[in-house]
């Protein structure tokens, strides 16, 4: 498994299978990591609680709720820009946020920029032609 942290729902099934009866390398199989993670998690289960610990470094300054807003916002509406998401978010939190933000989040939520298709823009007898040509030739293949 990579280096990342187990999410909470797989710690709390290790703790579970260990609760039932189940090895910590029998854990650590299952979950595909290596027996010291499973041992440092039931420490850390029996000494202290589950639950994250604080970290070092600069906090977020969107809450997780608020980065699923964003993501809803921008999702309801496909074509609204990252500026127009900042107000927003202003008006939604009465908190201001940089556009590299707003990107930032969007992009862990798996939205990216649509490019519109540059095409050339046809008439109405160039579309009825070009279509015309393309019911002849359905059947043509490549040889």
């Amino acid at each position: 498994m990579s280096r990342s942290r187990l999410p909470d729902s797989l710690r709390w099934r290790a703790v579970g299978w260990i609760e039932m009866g189940l090895s910590q390398a029998g854990a650590a199989r299952r979950l595909n990591v290596s027996c010291s993670v499973v041992q440092r998690l039931w420490d850390q289960y029996i000494f202290e609680d589950l639950s994250r610990r604080h970290v070092s470094g600069r906090p977020r300054v969107t809450t997780p709720a608020e980065d699923r807003f964003l993501a809803l916002s921008a999702r309801r509406n496909r074509s609204t820009s990252v500026p127009q998401l900042v107000a927003v978010h202003f008006v939604a939190s009465w908190r201001r946020i940089s556009a590299t933000t707003v990107r930032r989040r969007l992009h862990n939520a798996g939205l990216y920029t649509i490019r519109p298709v540059v095409c050339v823009p046809l008439n109405g007898r160039q579309r009825i032609a070009r279509l015309c040509w393309a019911k002849e030739h359905v059947s043509w293949t490549r040889q």
